[in-house]
């Protein structure tokens, strides 16, 4: 079983337009909604594949039940999540026709008691020990410290399973310090891990074999549309994904983690896994919206992946 832990989820609305006029009136040609937050989007491609999973992390008021009723009788993924006294957020974007990046409007999320929090830790180390990796990541909730995925994944390994972060800034960082299994972080979290430029495929294996030289057994370094390296104690490979026409690239990083565990816990290689975790990007990358990629369309995608050994 794979356990994912979402601390800041979301209920994504994007709003299509013609042309966003600032202090004006905007009529509004569609809304397209979906449920989101890394572990959410994970858990929801590892369910696709067939692997069993469990989801937790914090939920609040109506929308959070709407979250949970959207992965357990829509998805069918069992949840164990911690309630808190305020909502779950709702995120809201702005599609122009034009094609341009949306505009985004986050909420920042419910703010989390500290006995709420240590309710979360409590369960995440009874759940920890059914799990064979605990998939943690995205933003953090106010009052959550900052250090809190350090924290979770001393938790996690200390039930014996093994850790995979997906965060950025300080939560990253902070988090390293554990020694996570596995990170994936993009071209623009890894320049700020690293201070330098990653732009292309061999950028990306410089980037991940260092990262991997620092202690993190199996680094993924994605770069959007031009492929992603990974380094780990077998070597190093990079994929290129197949030429699909992106429709929106929200959670294709999530469903990349997904694919790429999917072979891990079924006792696959890393060849295997990056090509499958390429894919899975790739056909959430196809989707409208905040909506992610099906099982066919994952394998579909497949033979079209191309993975080469550095």
């Amino acid at each position: 079983m794979i356990l994912t832990v979402t601390l800041n989820p979301s209920v994504d609305r994007l709003i299509y337009v013609k042309q966003l006029v600032a202090h004006d009136t905007n009529r509004i040609l569609k809304i397209e909604e979906d449920i989101g937050g890394k572990g959410v989007n994970v858990a929801r491609v590892l369910k696709r594949l067939g692997v069993p999973v469990t989801a937790t992390g914090f939920l609040g008021g109506r929308t959070g039940r709407y979250i949970q009723r959207e992965l357990q009788e829509q998805e069918g993924i069992p949840c164990d999540f911690v309630w808190v006294q305020g909502d779950t957020r709702i995120n809201l974007a702005i599609q122009e026709e034009d094609g341009s990046p949306p505009t985004c409007l986050n909420e920042r999320g419910p703010q989390v008691s500290a006995e709420e929090l240590q309710r979360l830790l409590d369960k995440v180390a009874l759940l920890s020990r059914e799990a064979e990796f605990v998939a943690l990541g995205g933003s953090l909730p106010p009052r959550v410290p900052t250090d809190i995925y350090a924290t979770l994944a001393r938790i996690a390994q200390d039930g014996g399973a093994k850790v995979v972060l997906d965060a950025d800034g300080e939560p990253l960082i902070t988090g390293l310090t554990a020694q996570p299994f596995l990170i994936k972080p993009n071209e623009t979290e890894t320049e700020r891990l690293l201070g330098r430029p990653v732009d292309t495929i061999e950028d990306a294996v410089h980037a991940a074999q260092e990262l991997h030289r620092r202690g993190t057994q199996v680094v993924i370094v994605s770069i959007g549309e031009k492929g992603a390296a990974v380094a780990c104690t077998e070597g190093c490979w990079y994929a290129i994904p197949p030429k699909v026409k992106a429709v929106s690239t929200i959670g294709s990083g999530d469903s990349m983690i997904a694919g790429f565990l999917s072979v891990l816990v079924r006792g696959g290689g890393i060849e295997e896994a990056i090509r499958w975790g390429t894919a899975a990007g790739a056909a959430t990358a196809m989707t409208d919206g905040s909506d992610i990629g099906t099982a066919e369309q994952i394998r579909d995608l497949l033979p079209q992946v191309e993975v080469k050994r550095w």
